[in-house]
């Protein structure tokens, strides 16, 4: 019989991941099934009188998505991530053809390269999602280390490339600063997606997961900025907001996202402030959208968001407000972010 020649693991790797392209599919129904999932099986370890921290382990290992990539650009990071993982086994076995199932055991010496390689954690993590999805392994199994939002350096500050880009990518940071998309987001705007009001416009897109979004501006120079390059495009006779060529850089658009989302939520502070009767506005705002999107809002909105932990502490540092007002927090993340939960726009967005 034929000996059939193992796989380059590069490709195997890629042909397992490209099998799970979901992209179109509900990411939210596998969540609630996940969680479907775990509470049955957390209830039936309690009854057995399960130790705590074994049920919290065993739980991790549930995932009705396990085998589902929902974004395209996941997919693509992915697929270079465990390219680099394939790379570093051909340098410990001296082939490129290591079988999928033997590829598993170098999964934490390949942790322990990156740690020092002086790969950041938030980096590490991202790569060791990659390998474990495509192995079928799980990350909880791993020692690795922790990722803290504090941590993170994405788009904290305009990144060093963003001064070589000044010229070409001037309008698409100028525009983001304005709407606050991430990068395929904002270059996909048609000028149909734009429905515009007399005080506020809204945005409609496709976004992380296949997710339909709408982005609501109200600030009054932010419109103006909008407006302008509606007019530019209908002027140049482009269906898309901004053209390829205002496209075609690698400037830090995320940066801009952040400073969009800082700039909203001061904006509905100082009008809280300006104003106290119009914080009922933003509270119906948020409870209203939580409502018609069939989400359960669990946070109380008349409670501060206190941080904690290293970011309260970087805040403390550089003499920075380590408590936010919910109402706007929440706000800025169901009109600009998408997110759901304070401590995603806060950690990720509003201490940045």
């Amino acid at each position: 019989m034929k000996r059939v020649r193992t796989k380059q693991l590069t490709y195997a790797l890629r042909e397992r991941l490209e099998a799970m392209a979901a992209y179109g599919e509900s990411k939210r129904s596998y969540k609630i099934k996940t969680l479907e999932l775990r509470r049955k099986r957390r209830i039936e370890l309690i009854s057995r009188k399960v130790p705590h921290e074994v049920i919290e382990k065993e739980l991790l290992h549930i995932d009705a998505a396990k085998d589902k990539i929902f974004s395209y650009n996941t997919m693509t990071s992915y697929i270079r991530f465990v390219k680099d993982f394939a790379e570093f086994i051909k340098t410990q076995t001296g082939t490129s053809r290591t079988p999928i199932g033997d590829s598993v055991r170098y999964i934490q010496p390949y942790i322990d390269h990156l740690i020092n390689n002086g790969d950041s954690p938030n980096t590490i993590n991202l790569k060791l999602s990659a390998v474990c999805k495509a192995v079928g392994v799980f990350v909880v199994d791993y020692s690795h280390p922790i990722r803290r939002y504090s941590e993170v350096t994405r788009s904290v500050n305009s990144a060093k490339r963003d001064h070589f880009n000044d010229h070409r990518a001037k309008d698409s940071l100028r525009l983001n600063r304005a709407v606050g998309f991430r990068r395929t987001e904002l270059g996909r705007i048609d000028l149909t997606d734009i429905t515009r009001y007399s005080d506020h416009a809204v945005i409609r897109s496709v976004g992380k997961g296949g997710k339909h979004n709408e982005t609501y501006i109200a600030d009054p120079k932010k419109l103006a900025v909008l407006d302008e390059y509606i007019a530019e495009a209908k002027r140049e006779g482009r269906t898309t907001l901004l053209s390829k060529e205002q496209m075609n850089h690698d400037a830090d658009l995320h940066h801009a996202r952040a400073l969009c989302a800082v700039d909203e939520y001061n904006r509905v502070v100082e009008d809280m402030k300006a104003h106290p009767e119009r914080r009922a506005y933003y509270k119906k705002f948020v409870t209203d959208f939580f409502k018609r999107h069939n989400k359960r809002l669990t946070e109380d909105l008349d409670k501060p968001y206190h941080l904690r932990g290293k970011g309260k502490a970087l805040l403390k540092h550089q003499g920075r407000e380590t408590v936010f007002d919910r109402v706007a927090v929440l706000y800025v993340s169901v009109t600009i972010l998408h997110h759901y939960r304070s401590d995603t726009t806060v950690q990720h967005y509003l201490i940045k």
